[in-house]
Formats: structure tokens, C-alpha cells, sequence
């Protein structure tokens, strides 16, 4: 792990609607409790969609890949994917790199998607209701 590297992922939870979420720290983005507290997750997840930028923002280097990501919790993060732009479907481990989310594929350690892995996106997740 390099430096600002953490093992798994802080994700953030409500204690009012049991919401889990990112950033961690504030009200509660779904319904505005400050009843939230910061718990450990796995970070393991499936990739929903990935890119990669061409004329990515300055600073960045080109082309710079991106995924979309939802780790079991039900979280979608966009993370920064290790070589090759992992496809849709892909098991990956996702893990914090300071204000930066990385991912790295397990499929080619030979884990893939079977009962009683990762749900399937959007399984876990209970509907978005705006805060009122």
C-alpha cells in the first residue's frame, strides 16, 4: 500500500434511515440526521460502467481511466481502476488513496460473480428518497 493508502473502506451509515454513504463525515445525505457514525466495509464491489478520459482535466494525466463502482454496502463510488479498464460486471477491490478512490480486479485471481458474492448492483440499495 502506498503512502495515504488504508486497508478497506470508511463508509459512512445513518442511525435514522439507515443510509451508508460517502463521505463520511456531515449530515446524513439522504434525510439530514447528524445521527451517522463511520464504519469499516470490505470495499469489494462490481463495476457498473468505466471509461476512460482522453483529454482529462489538468493535472491528470491522459488517458486516465475511471469506473463506476458499487461495493456490496450499496455505496457507488467513482474510483481510479489499475490496468486494464476493467468492463462492466467486473469483481473489483475498491480502497482509499487519501481524497482518492482506487480499484484493483480480483477476476483475474479467479474470483468471479456466483451465489452469495456481491449482490447484483442496485440489490442491496433501497430507493432514493430526496430529504424533506
Amino acid at each position: 500500500m502506498s503512502e495515504g493508502e488504508s486497508p478497506g473502506l470508511s463508509l459512512g451509515k445513518c442511525a435514522t434511515c439507515h443510509a451508508r454513504f460517502v463521505p463520511v463525515d456531515g449530515p446524513c445525505p439522504r434525510c439530514g440526521s447528524g445521527s451517522t457514525e463511520a464504519y469499516s466495509s470490505v470495499g469489494v464491489g462490481t463495476v457498473l460502467a468505466s471509461t476512460s478520459l482522453e483529454v482529462p482535466p489538468p493535472g491528470w494525466s491522459g488517458p486516465h481511466p475511471l469506473a463506476l463502482v458499487e461495493v456490496e454496502d450499496g455505496v457507488r463510488l467513482l474510483v481510479i481502476p489499475d490496468p486494464p479498464l476493467p468492463p462492466q460486471g467486473t469483481l473489483v477491490e475498491v480502497r482509499a488513496d487519501g481524497a482518492l478512490y482506487r480499484a484493483k480486479s480480483l477476476e483475474h485471481e479467479g474470483a468471479k460473480r456466483g451465489e452469495g458474492d456481491v449482490p447484483e448492483a442496485g440489490a442491496s440499495r433501497p430507493p432514493f428518497e430526496p430529504p424533506r
